[in-house]
């Protein structure tokens, strides 16, 4: 029988683990300014260090195709420097979370839905796929141990940036 203190305790480690894979996607989408270009590379830097500040310092990276097999975060941060677009909004989603016991480790699958403007043909592309992760918990907070892509798929939506068209305008562009 578990007492309330450690169900909270399991709740407060899941909303953790939640937090730290929004603040991973947010920091993945500081690259990109709202006018669907990459920012300057100070602020890409600043944002792949973000991003790459979720991992553990150890961690590795399992991008197959997207990235190959990276260890540690300063690996991870410089190949997050590299992003091969011009505009990706993150969405990761359906989260499945299982704790350990002693709460130190997890893993989590998350279902991933990407927008993505390449840099280097303007293509518009959706990406959707399957990460899996092992997260521990360390003294700065939960952070993942591995990441690695069970599937990803990609869907081209449109030949150019041109015919991707924003249906509400941001406030500077209303007269």
């Amino acid at each position: 029988m578990t007492t309330p203190e450690d169900r909270l305790a399991r709740i407060e480690a899941r909303m953790a683990i939640e937090d730290g894979m929004h603040a991973y996607a947010a920091a993945a989408d500081a690259k990109y300014a709202p006018d669907r270009t990459k920012r300057s590379p100070d602020e890409v830097r600043a944002a792949a260090a973000a991003q790459a500040a979720i991992f553990a310092p150890d961690a590795v990276w399992q991008g197959g195709g997207f990235g190959g097999d990276l260890t540690g975060r300063h690996a991870i941060a410089a190949f997050f420097e590299t992003s091969p677009w011009n505009y990706t909004p993150h969405l990761y989603g359906a989260a499945r979370i299982a704790l350990a016991d002693d709460l130190k480790t997890a893993t989590a699958q998350w279902t991933l839905v990407e927008l993505g403007l390449r840099d280097t043909d303007g293509r518009v592309a959706l990406l959707t796929g399957q990460t899996t992760q092992a997260w521990q918990h360390l003294e700065e907070g939960w952070r993942i141990a591995r990441m690695g892509f069970d599937r990803l798929h990609a869907v081209e939506l449109a030949s150019t940036p041109d015919q991707l068209k924003c249906l509400i305008p941001l406030a500077e562009d209303v007269q």
